[in-house]
């Protein structure tokens, strides 16, 4: 799977839903499931968070843990055609089935429901380690694997060939820093092509508290690495549905201001990495919301 490194792409559009479900996304996109490694978590068990209840409702996906090893650190799962069956109410201890659902979504020419599920495993209870520079490049890297559109393969290849960069099918290669050589023209010709392939499909991304929770990530961080991993896929838009979590109470007010900076990825991503290296030495005792712009209410 191709790793990548910023080509410096401008940040995607971010909308914020602070209620609703990711299963309910009005517009076709890529649905995250916080994933386990082990495809499915604790579905048949006595798991019932994220996506344990994501393979509850739409059932289909169960088969897919009879098949699929543990994800490495560059890989995803993506699924797509699954029906939706059950209404729930509720999360963890609470949850409960509250009914049948009928799944109205269109089908595609191969008669699969247009639900596509991708399957993304975080780090497990980080503490500290997830601001170390080689574990926010997992978590980015991981990201990017699922929201990775592949058809666009052959083109991510043929730019880091275009700058001299080796690829190893078989190796994870570290995010750059940004100011990377390339052909400016072709740079834009393919962020050109591929914007109207997007506009297209407008397949975007519709995720969440990835890595969050149960997982015990910090979720202003995870936020920002999903919008990076999404903006360097190259998706359209990104959908994030905060779940009410409290820590994201800002986060619209944030991602309004950080668009308004024009940044790209590879200045959100330098910025990112000096908040980091700041919580690493102590010298950062706020979330990284407050960190980058400190007039936010507490």
């Amino acid at each position: 799977m191709l790793i990548f490194g910023p080509i410096n792409y401008p940040l995607c559009p971010f909308q914020v839903h602070s209620s609703g479900l990711i299963e309910d996304h009005a517009i076709e996109a890529l649905e995250v499931d916080f994933a386990n490694k082990y495809l499915g978590g604790g579905a048949l068990h006595r798991g019932c968070v994220q996506e344990e209840i994501r393979f509850m409702i739409n059932p289909e996906l169960i088969a897919g843990m009879l098949f699929l090893p543990s994800m490495a650190d560059n890989e995803a799962i993506e699924i797509v055609g699954a029906e939706r069956f059950s209404d729930y109410t509720g999360y963890a201890s609470s949850f409960r089935f509250s009914g049948d659902y009928v799944d109205k979504r269109s089908v595609d020419f191969l008669g699969r429901r247009k639900t596509r599920i991708v399957a993304i495993d975080a780090l497990c209870s980080p503490r500290m380690k997830q601001y170390k520079l080689k574990y926010l490049i997992r978590e980015t890297n991981k990201a990017f694997c699922g929201f990775l559109d592949q058809s666009k393969y052959s083109q991510y290849k043929r730019i880091f060939k275009m700058n001299s960069v080796q690829l190893n099918e078989g190796s994870s290669l570290p995010i750059k820093a940004k100011g990377e050589s390339r052909t400016e023209e072709v740079r834009k010709s393919d962020e050109k092509s591929w914007r109207l392939e997007d506009c297209e499909n407008y397949i975007g991304i519709a995720t969440g508290n990835w890595g969050c929770g149960a997982f015990g990530g910090d979720p202003e961080v995870k936020t920002i690495i999903q919008w990076l991993a999404a903006s360097q896929a190259l998706r359209p838009f990104i959908s994030y549905y905060t779940f009410g979590l409290e820590a994201l109470q800002s986060l619209a007010q944030v991602t309004q201001w950080i668009i308004l900076q024009k940044w790209n990825v590879g200045d959100l991503w330098d910025i990112l990495i000096e908040y980091s290296s700041q919580k690493l030495r102590g010298e950062a005792d706020v979330g990284f919301f407050a960190w980058l712009l400190p007039s936010l209410p507490k």
